[in-house]
């Protein structure tokens, strides 16, 4: 025995026709023999009694493997037979069929493309005997994509309205590699703790354990032993560097494509068995190899068939196994989407029956119920919407359009320096979608007899519809009843509304459409509340968009939207958005307004005014925003309003320097304003971009068109009812030109933008300016009168308080003799003193103006000598002679007191000098004392 074993021993080892560089030895490897008690035996490299480096391996069964082996697995290069004459060429991972390979079967078949634990999985060629071949991505034993197309397949592109939304969501996820890993790990929906473990050595298993136990089935692969497995298996080539773990089971269920497309990407450097590029299959050229085989075309009548609504045919070709039942064209198009596009729901249920994956996309990332969504509604029945009015439509027509879901993989494959340069001259072909769906050369439908033989059911719906290229039955457009029907169906069958958000999700079709019942069964099957639109198109929710849905349609959406918890607060950030109403040019200059003659400080005004404890928020555009700013039904607006602030929306937040109050002032919805102030908002909330604060927003005559003239002061007094204070401080310009003043400084402001009302003469204007002119000056009076009565309120709350409010000019009795010279009155010490506000006493104005005092009784200040005039004959005639009168009385005491005090120093002199006579003479000082006081009693002041 041992002589034998030295013979065998001695006798040449079998060695693969491979390449020296791609076999690495070990020092410590030995060239053994090893046999087991039923029979088989191993031949090759030995180390630590493990298989390790290249031998051969022969079953008892008569199965043999010669190549390279890795811890007792056969791992790397080699060729495994079979005993009916079967041959496998190719690598192997773990001692399963990994990477690209060729597979000859005993019946002369052979297979050349990738695997993947020991199963087809990728881009692969099956050449048959007849030499036909079958050319696609494989997945197992079944094609699952073609690199032809199927007539009539569906395409966004014939609906360019929304073309550029699935377009620009496409153009996001050309980044495919690295970020889907990522993304696939991070939502891994099997995260258990227990995985965690596995990513530190020590935790997992005892050391080396992977030298004395070969099952990989059940022992979990550490990250150390990864690396080892993963650097012995690729050698010389390129590592995938953390790619080797991208293709996650997780990524397969969720996105199949996605996970091949990765599979692909990492072994893109080991194709030394192939006689063809996979470039040519994955960009889906298949013109360069051999006619189509049964499989191609089974697969192509199967999805045609679908789409005819032959059930007979589809059943007899899923019950024979001859194609697989989410097989699609080259541009992912599969049976459900046909059988979904012409409404045949009988084919819909036996595909759905056989396994069929109902949420399946297509290249455009279009999946069954997104074809019945756009089907169903389209453009044409959206409702329009305040929400959406500032966005942009799709633009262009589908005749040039090409597919963007080719493109980025064609780009991915071609560029010099990306991952897969070098797979196929090919690569750069640009297919368009006009290739794709019209193109001239049609599949072939008739298939080999030996092939039909299996079923005499198909041979006869072949014969039916006959075998030439151009025969296709006619196929009537589907009503909307039977749409409608096909789309509960879909939803009743499992189909996730979450899934695809190509061209939007199914929940903002509903709810654009104002189909009540659609968004009731949505969200009674779990669809998100809080999706939203693409960036470009708003990046609105659902809740905005029913907010803003004229008809009752919009409070019965809203209410539904609440009712699944949908956030009233939630915001879209578009700070570079400007309320339309607010996009007026404004010069920085304005004739009959200049910007001087105002405070030199805001202090005074703000102790006028008390401020507001409510901090704003300006981060975004909320359901709130949107349903004050409509202005199709005031009342159904209203509505929206209560239900959004009965589910605590947030009533003091900012966008595009608005409040919802101030939107709804603009709107001019006085019944959302009612409602507003009735919840709690803050009417003194101060806004940004130069709006002011909710008293302005109903001053500005941007608005005044939205109400009469009654009703404008009406809601001007129910503000200030409110709370509003018209004594608010408002910054009134821009720039460097800019001032502190009051809403009637605002509101005047605004009237002066107007220039043809503004400065055109009286006479010059017609009727209808005539008509503005007088209710703009009526609503600038009613201004001017809230302003002084605020004012002189504030100023007799001081008086109450002690504190003395003294005027800022006056002449002295010395002027009044001839100097023109002015003096401050002396202010008394004993009193608090106040700053005061200066301000015109007949308009309320105090910026642009150059205000002038009272000659009389310097209090009380005006503009202008039309407004002097006025407030003389109307106000200010009987307040001048009685402030006249008391400042007379005041120079009276104030000369009284000065002689007083100059008599009191001459008798205080007067009584010392005597005090002094007479200790000289030697008389009594109590008499002096006595004639002091007499003479202090008898003097007076009249």
């Amino acid at each position: 025995e041992e002589q034998e074993s030295k013979q065998h021993f001695q006798e040449p080892v079998t060695e693969l026709n491979l390449e020296e560089s791609t076999i690495q030895t070990d020092s410590n490897e030995t060239l053994g023999f090893q046999e087991w008690s039923d029979g088989s035996s191993y031949r090759g490299n030995v180390s630590m009694n493990l298989k390790l480096g290249s031998g051969q391996f022969k079953w008892v069964n008569g199965e043999s493997y010669s190549g390279e082996f890795y811890n007792d697995h056969h791992h790397g290069k080699g060729i495994y037979t079979w005993p009916d004459g079967s041959k496998f060429l190719g690598s192997f991972y773990l001692s399963r069929r990994e990477g690209f390979g060729t597979m000859m079967f005993n019946d002369n078949r052979t297979f050349q493309g990738l695997y993947k634990s020991d199963v087809r999985y990728g881009p692969g060629i099956e050449t048959n005997n007849d030499g036909s071949q079958d050319v696609g991505i494989w997945l197992r034993n079944h094609l699952i994509k073609l690199c032809t197309s199927v007539r009539c397949s569906f395409s966004i592109s014939s609906y360019p309205e929304f073309y550029q939304q699935s377009n620009e969501t496409l153009c996001k996820n050309k980044g495919l590699h690295g970020q889907a890993s990522e993304k696939g790990q991070r939502e891994d929906p099997f995260l258990y703790s227990y995985k965690i473990l596995l990513q530190e050595d020590s935790y997992t298993l005892p050391e080396k354990i992977y030298f004395y136990s070969s099952d990989i089935d059940h022992l979990p692969i550490t990250p150390s032993a990864r690396t080892e497995i993963d650097t012995h298996f690729y050698k010389d080539i390129d590592q995938p560097g953390h790619l080797g773990d991208l293709v996650s089971c997780e990524m397969q269920d969720t996105d199949e494509m996605k996970g091949i497309h990765l599979h692909v990407y990492k072994h893109r450097n080991s194709q030394e068995y192939l006689e063809w590029s996979i470039g040519s299959i994955m960009s889906a050229v298949r013109q360069k190899f051999g006619p189509r085989g049964s499989r191609e075309q089974f697969a192509e009548k199967f999805i045609e068939m679908a789409g005819l609504g032959d059930y007979e045919t589809v059943f007899m070709i899923l019950r024979h196994d001859l194609a697989h039942v989410d097989v699609s064209d080259s541009c992912g198009h599969t049976a459900l989407h046909s059988a979904t596009v012409n409404s045949h729901d009988n084919i819909i249920n036996l595909l759905l029956d056989n396994g069929a994956d109902i949420n399946k996309r297509n290249d455009e990332g279009i999946s069954a119920l997104s074809m019945c969504f756009i089907l169903l509604y389209g453009t044409q029945s959206f409702r329009p919407n305040v929400a959406e009015r500032n966005l942009n439509l799709c633009k262009g027509g589908s005749g040039d359009v090409a597919l963007h879901s080719k493109e980025y993989l064609n780009d991915a494959f071609a560029k010099d320096d990306g991952p897969f340069n070098g797979l196929g001259e090919d690569m750069n072909r640009s297919i368009t979608l006009s290739d794709h769906c019209h193109s001239d050369h049609r599949p072939n439908t008739k298939v080999p007899e030996n092939v039909l033989c299996q079923t005499s059911t198909i041979y006869n719906s072949q014969e039916k519809l006959g075998t030439g290229s151009d025969r296709t039955p006619p196929v009537s457009e589907p009503k909307d009843t039977e749409r409608r029907a096909t789309l509960n169906l879909l939803l009743y069958r499992g189909a996730d509304p979450n899934m695809c958000s190509i061209p939007m999700y199914a929940l903002f079709f509903a709810v654009k459409a104002a189909d009540i019942t659609t968004v009731r069964l949505l969200l009674e099957r779990g669809a998100h509340t809080d999706v939203r639109l693409a960036t470009e198109h708003g990046a609105l929710t659902p809740l905005h968009i029913a907010a803003a849905i004229p008809g009752i349609e919009g409070v019965k959406i809203t209410e539904l939207l609440l009712h699944a918890a949908a956030d009233p607060n939630i915001r879209v950030e578009n700070d570079d958005y400007i309320f339309e109403h607010d996009k007026v040019e404004s010069s920085g200059s304005l004739l009959g307004f200049p910007m001087k003659g105002f405070q030199d400080s805001g202090l005074p005004l703000y102790q006028y005014y008390s401020k507001t404890t409510v901090v704003p928020e300006d981060l975004g555009r909320t359901p709130l925003h949107v349903a004050c700013e409509r202005e199709d039904n005031y009342k159904y607006a209203r509505d929206i309003v209560s239900l959004l602030v009965s589910h605590n929306a947030n009533l003091n937040v900012l966008w595009s320097g608005h409040s919802p109050l101030s939107l709804a002032v603009a709107s001019g919805n006085d019944l959302a304003v009612k409602e507003l102030l009735a919840k709690g908002a803050e009417p003194n909330l101060p806004l940004t971009r130069g709006v002011g604060s909710a008293l302005c927003a109903a001053v500005d005559v941007t608005h005044e068109n939205k109400r009469t003239l009654p009703a404008r002061l009406a809601l001007i007094d129910r503000l200030i009812r409110a709370g509003a204070d018209i004594l608010m401080p408002i910054t009134i310009g821009e720039g460097k030109k800019k001032a502190l003043g009051t809403a009637t400084d605002y509101a005047y402001y605004k009237y002066f933008q107007d220039k043809r009302i503004a400065q055109t003469p009286y006479h010059a204007l017609s009727a209808e300016e005539r008509e503005t002119f007088n209710a703009r000056k009526k609503l600038l009076e009613h201004l001017g009168n809230l302003t002084r009565e605020a004012l002189v309120q504030k100023e007799k709350e001081w008086t109450t308080e002690g504190i003395v409010r003294l005027p800022a000019l006056r002449k002295t009795p010395q002027c009044s003799q001839g100097s023109s010279k002015k003096a401050l009155v002396e202010p008394d010490a004993s009193s608090p003193q106040q700053t005061f506000f200066k301000y015109c006493y007949a308009c309320g104005r105090s910026v642009g103006v150059k205000l002038t005092p009272c000659s009389r009784c310097y209090c009380v200040f005006t503009c202008s000598k039309l407004c002097k005039k006025r407030v003389w004959n109307t106000l200010h005639k009987e307040e001048c002679h009685q402030l006249a009168g008391n400042l007379s009385r005041n120079v009276s005491l104030n000369k009284e007191e000065k002689m007083k005090k100059n008599t009191a120093d001459r008798l205080n002199r007067s009584k010392n000098l005597l005090a002094e006579n007479e200790q000289l003479a030697g008389l009594p000082k109590s008499h002096a004392s006595r004639n002091t006081l007499s003479i202090t009693e008898n003097y007076s002041f009249n």
